[in-house]
Order: C-alpha cells, then sequence, then structure tokens
C-alpha cells in the first residue's frame, strides 16, 4: 500500500478519538482497552485506504481522559508510520544479486578481509566468472555491509 495513502487513513481514524470529548468518568475508564479499539480503528481504517471514512471515538474510550488519548493516537501513528516506511524499504534478500555464487561471496569476503579493502577484479573472473560489472559491484556492497553489520564472536 502506499505509505502516504496509509499515513493518511491512519490519520483519518485517529482524528475523531482526538476530537470527542472525554465524560471524565474515570470508574469506568479503561485505558488498555480504549487502545485496543483504537489499534483496530486504525488498522480498519487502513485497510479501507483511499475509502476511509473519519471514525468515531472508540466507545472503550469513555472516561479516558484526552490527553491519555493523544498519547495513544500519537504511539498508534509512529508504530504504523514505521511499519509502513519498513515494510516499503527493501530487505536484504531483495538487494541480493541472484547470480553470484557462494563461491564468489566467499572470495569476495576473503579479499575484503586480508586486503583491507582492496580487490583485484582480474582475480574475481576466476572465482566470479565473467559477471557484468554492476552485479559485481553490488555483490562486493553486500559482502561488505554485511560484514560491517556482523556480530563479532568472541
Amino acid at each position: 500500500m502506499n505509505t502516504r495513502t496509509a499515513a493518511c487513513a491512519a490519520l483519518l481514524a485517529l482524528a475523531a478519538a482526538l476530537t470527542a470529548c472525554s465524560t471524565g468518568d474515570d470508574a469506568k475508564a479503561d485505558p488498555a482497552a480504549c487502545k485496543s479499539a483504537m489499534r483496530k480503528q486504525l488498522q480498519d481504517a487502513i485497510d479501507a485506504g483511499a475509502s476511509a471514512t473519519p471514525g468515531t471515538r472508540p466507545s472503550e474510550c469513555d472516561g479516558v481522559d484526552t490527553k491519555t488519548i493523544q498519547k495513544y493516537s500519537g504511539e498508534l501513528m509512529a508504530d504504523q508510520v514505521g511499519d509502513a516506511v519498513n515494510s516499503a524499504l527493501p530487505s536484504a534478500t531483495d538487494t541480493a544479486v541472484a547470480g553470484v555464487s557462494p563461491e564468489c561471496r566467499a572470495w569476495i569476503e576473503d579479499q575484503l578481509l586480508s586486503t583491507g579493502g582492496g580487490i583485484d577484479a582480474t582475480e574475481g573472473y576466476k572465482h566470479c566468472g565473467s559477471l557484468p560489472e554492476d552485479e559485481l559491484d553490488q555483490a562486493i556492497e553486500d559482502v561488505t555491509n554485511s560484514l560491517l553489520t556482523a556480530t563479532p564472536t568472541p
């Protein structure tokens, strides 16, 4: 789903919860149920996409003060926007070059570790075949990134 559409739908769903007034009856207030209902309303709006309509304050939020509702709205939006952004980013498997053999990757890693980052491309043809230059560059970048993010072993 388009990230902007999801964000707009989410804002519409939460707007109603923010604009409604609290009854102030703290005796029957259930903040956890309120947040859960708001989360469901937000998800329903996201699922509806561009056809989402503004929601109403969930009945589970009766008695929950406006500051708490605003806090929940911010938290839910932050979670949703974070999820939308993360789902829009390519994963490591999406960016991996499919035609690069494990032998080629192992050679690249060995070259990076033993030479301090330099790679002899001519030698690479023995291990990586005749990969196009852009694919070999992407494989080198992938291996470099995995080495930089690897957790050191004790």
